[in-house]
Formats: C-alpha cells, structure tokens, sequence
C-alpha cells in the first residue's frame, strides 16, 4: 500500500491523534480512495497516515459502527458495500428530511441569498467544473438545512450526506447528469424564490428520485 497520501489527509497537532486518524480515514474513504468491498490492514493504514496501529484500530471500530466499514471477527476489515435495499432506505430518510428542513428554511432564505446561488449554479453550468460542481451540489443542499435552524436535523441530515457524497461523485463523473442536477437545483431555488413551497418540495423529490435511480443504475454496472 505505498501510496503517497494527499496533504488533506495528513495527521496535524490541531485535534487528539484518535479524532484526526478517524477523519483523515473517513475522507478517505467518502473521496472512494479505496474500492467497495477493499480488504484494509490496520498497519498499512498506520504506515500511510505515519501513526501507531492504536488509533487506526479506534477508527475502524468507530466507522464499523457508522456503516462505513464492515468488521467481520477472524477475518478482517472491509470497506462497506452498500446494498440496493440500504441505498433506497438512505434516499427515502433522505427526502423526508430534507423536505422538512426546506419547510424550515424558507421563511428564513431571503431574496438576495436564492439569486446569488442562482447565479452561481448557473455559472457552474458553464465551467463544467467537476469538483465545482460537486461541491455545488453539497453547498445547496447544506444552505438548506443550515436554513432549517434545527441542530438535531442537521446532524441526521449530515450522517445521511456522509453515504451520499460518495454517490455524488459518481454522478459527477457524468457530464450529462451534472448538468441534470444544476438544472434540477435550479428549479429548486426558483420555486423557493416565488415562495411556492409545494412546487419546491415537489422538484426537490423529484430531485432526490432522480439521484437514487441513477446511482442504482450505476451500481448495477459494476
């Protein structure tokens, strides 16, 4: 496993060794560093990220426990995949929560704010951007529930987004269904603007339908 690691996931002094080893491990694993079902050696993981085998062992067990890995005792550690049933399970929590954070949030959104990421989604339709639009997509979704003013969603709805900005990069790499996505958002954020809430909760589910099917569609083909 001699890789050379990025300077985002290198260990700095700013947080405990335990909370840095699992965030550096987790960005790894949201960034798809390692491949569905990749068996991980907790000694290659602390010779990648230069730490003792103590933290890497702390950070799988806390990962195990989010869904992100999957331990199996006597055999080993192994990156989790996602079944079609528990994809459709993360959608459907994710489109009831996002449409409750959206009823929150729009009578705290105020003109100004819905036309500059107009305005910047309809930039990032231009550029064609990858990682823009990747992080384009993360950052409407984000405005909303941080909108929402409700900490005890936010953080369901984080826990949700950690599984699904795997997916996104996978839809990212399609240029014609990036485009779909700013569109879809696009018509989001015009909605929300004419103060419609039904009509926004309606692109935004048709939105997040979209997104589920494509990304199962893509599964299929591995």
């Amino acid at each position: 496993m001699e890789k050379k690691i990025e300077n985002k996931y290198k260990i700095n002094n700013k947080k405990t060794l335990n909370q840095q080893v699992y965030e550096s491990l987790k960005q790894m694993l949201l960034d798809d560093v390692f491949e569905d079902g990749q068996k991980l050696n907790e000694l290659d993981i602390a010779k990648l990220l230069g730490v003792s085998a103590t933290p890497v062992r702390e950070a799988f067990r806390r990962l195990g426990a989010e869904g992100f890995l999957e331990i199996i005792p006597y055999k080993g550690v192994y990156v989790k995949i996602f079944s079609e049933k528990e994809l459709i399970e993360v959608y459907e929590c994710r489109k009831s929560l996002e449409n409750l954070a959206l009823e929150l949030a729009m009578p705290n959104i105020t003109e100004l704010e819905i036309d500059e990421l107009i305005e910047e989604i309809e930039d990032n339709i231009i550029t064609k951007d990858i990682r823009k639009n990747v992080d384009m997509s993360n950052k409407l979704h984000n405005f909303l529930i941080d909108k929402s003013g409700n900490k005890r969603l936010k953080k369901l709805l984080i826990d949700l987004n950690d599984v699904l900005i795997r997916d996104r990069n996978i839809s990212a790499v399609d240029q014609d269904r990036r485009t779909e996505i700013l569109e879809e958002h696009l018509n989001i954020l015009r909605a929300i603007k004419n103060k419609n809430l039904e009509l926004s909760k309606k692109y935004l589910d048709d939105h997040i339908s979209k997104g589920c099917s494509y990304i199962l569609k893509k599964k299929k083909t591995y």
